[in-house]
């Protein structure tokens, strides 16, 4: 139910203007309130109601009370505040929010908030802040999409010198923030003509958004190194029947690789077996079985498009276009859901607007693909039931996207995200384990690991399968005291490294309570890992698995909490451990 304070806030707000008196007798209400919870409605009644503006005059009395509620036992009542701060262009307000932004130490989730506050605001002084967090791979994600709403001449150099390190999703990221503006978009061809990015990691959503600008040289590159422009309704019918002839020629797809292709291309935006974006319709309940419906679906997605489904186009007065679907609407802005992000575009800022004639799902996606992959797709896509998903030859691939479990399975009850971390709590009465649905054979993977207390037990599950009653059956990299950097099969044989009668001794390189680096590599029947650089475990063993999926335990026993960030997972890697000092 909403409470008074609350309505009242949301009504003041959305009356107000740009400051008005509205909002200024609700200032004189909170300055005579020491009621934290009705502080709290009001402050959020009024961040509401301003949803949408990027600036609104500060109105009287504000700076006297912000001071006041800055200094709150409510940590909500200060965060609000702070925010609706930078809001009113308070030039203290906005230095704080980016010095927390800015700090590697500061906690993640509220390093998340801020920028979210500061990108809403427009902040005129956070692209330097965003450019230096391209390094900082907790941000990195959040600081390449918030770049796409700043101008800014380096911002194009500085994504293109690190993209060749970044995971997957945070190259699709890159490839939407530099397709987003012309000049950007102009660097980008240059990095596609010079090979600097591999023309098979560019989407044909890519493409499309190239061809909006109507650049001659970007067309040129278009017609000659992608093929796409094709519009009539002969040639599409032609590359269905030409893609049915050799689909039908040839034997079925390995539907496990099918979906792994399927999550590198699809997932963003299409729901299947209940995994998957929403920008799109969920496609589970689909005529899959049928190949004709699917090609024509694929090559000729703008044949029928459904009216929630239909895009639309806006650019910016600062030169920025996106493509996306309407999600919510009101007086103060648009929220339109693209293919990586959600975006509340405030109104006073839409140049121009139109709605797209062709589905947002863009022509030429199999032209990105080799026919193996077009095969292995399909027979994911025809599949009644679901799938292991299986690794494609890639140097890196992400595992974990730092916003949910997707492509995780384990209880909601003991595992969740928090700040771009996956977090397992409990005192459980048998181990609760969170696997991922691919499997791996050769890796190299390097993740954060905070475990509270140390006295709990944890660690990673490597080419492991789940079992019956919610175990797991494999190696084991273990976590807590007495068993850090140990090598532990579960449900199997024990202990594997050290073995019986030799000393070792992992907690002495662990920082208690806090974060530790953890690098396990596993090559053939070799298994290495380091704890914060140090040299843990060294087995060769011939009856270890050589296959399996990833894991992370919670162990049955007292109250514990274990955090897991910053995952790398390279596959058939070299040997040789990275983080050893």
């Amino acid at each position: 139910m909403m409470t008074l304070a609350l309505a009242l806030g949301l009504w003041a707000s959305a009356q107000a203007g740009d400051g008005g008196d509205n909002l200024s007798a609700l200032v004189q209400i909170l300055k005579s309130s020491d009621d934290a919870d009705f502080q709290l409605d009001i402050l959020k009644g009024i961040r509401d109601g301003l949803k949408g503006r990027t600036t609104v005059k500060m109105p009287q009395g504000w700076e006297e009370v912000s001071t006041r509620l800055a200094k709150s036992s409510n940590p909500d009542v200060r965060a609000i505040a702070q925010a609706l701060s930078t809001t009113f262009g308070d030039p203290k307000a906005l230095k704080a929010m980016r010095d927390l932004v800015a700090d590697p130490k500061g906690e993640l989730a509220a390093r998340k908030s801020a920028l979210e506050t500061l990108l809403g605001a427009r902040d005129a002084g956070l692209p330097p802040v965003l450019q230096v967090l391209l390094k900082d791979p907790g941000m990195r994600a959040d600081a390449i999409r918030g770049l796409g709403t700043y101008e800014d001449p380096k911002t194009p150099e500085l994504l293109l010198e690190v993209y060749s390190t970044l995971e997957t999703a945070e190259k699709r990221d890159v490839l939407n923030t530099l397709v987003a503006r012309l000049s950007y978009a102009r660097h980008l061809l240059g990095a596609l003509k010079n090979k600097i990015i591999p023309r098979t990691e560019v989407t044909a959503a890519t493409i499309r958004q190239l061809h909006e600008y109507k650049d001659p040289e970007m067309d040129k590159w278009i017609d000659a190194e992608w093929g796409m422009m094709r519009t009539s309704p002969e040639a599409k019918l032609k590359e269905i029947a030409d893609w049915k002839k050799f689909l039908q020629s040839q034997p079925k797809g390995d539907p496990s690789k099918g979906r792994a292709l399927f999550s590198k291309t699809c997932q963003q935006c299409h729901t299947l077996f209940d995994t998957g974006g929403k920008v799109g319709p969920e496609i589970t309940g689909a005529n899959r079985s049928d190949l004709h419906y699917l090609l024509e679906n694929i090559i000729d997605p703008s044949a029928v498009v459904a009216k929630d489904y239909m895009a639309v186009i806006i650019r910016t007065k600062n030169g920025r276009i996106v493509t996306g679907i309407i999600k919510a609407e009101d007086g103060n802005a648009i929220t339109l859901a693209t293919e990586n992000d959600l975006l509340v575009i405030p109104k006073p800022e839409i140049d121009a607007m139109k709605q797209s004639e062709i589905s947002m799902m863009p022509e030429g996606q199999l032209n990105t693909m080799s026919k193996d992959d077009v095969r292995h797709l399909i027979a994911y896509l025809m599949s009644p039931v679901q799938v292991p998903m299986g690794a494609l030859p890639q140097t890196t691939v992400q595992i974990f996207n730092g916003k949910d479990l997707t492509d995780w399975e384990g209880d909601p009850a003991v595992w969740s995200v928090e700040g771009g971390e996956i977090v397992g709590k409990g005192a459980l009465k048998r181990n609760s384990f969170l696997f991922h649905t691919k499997e791996y054979s050769d890796f190299r993977l390097t993740a954060e690991i905070k475990l509270v207390p140390n006295g709990g037990n944890s660690g990673f599950q490597i080419r492991s399968v789940p079992i019956e009653r919610g175990e797991a059956r494999g190696p084991q990299a273990d976590v807590g005291a007495g068993w850090w950097g140990k090598l532990y099969e579960e449900s199997a044989r024990g202990v594997l490294y050290p073995a019986k009668g030799q000393e070792f001794d992992g907690d002495k390189f662990v920082n208690k309570d806090d974060w530790n680096v953890y690098e396990i590599v596993a090559v053939g029947p070799r298994i290495r890992t380091a704890i914060n650089g140090h040299l843990c475990t060294d087995l060769d063993d011939p009856k270890v698995s050589l296959k399996g999926r990833f894991g992370l335990q919670v162990h049955s026993g007292g109250m514990m909490e274990v955090r897991f960030r910053n995952f790398k997972l390279e596959l058939n890697p070299a040997f040789e451990l990275k983080t050893l000092k």
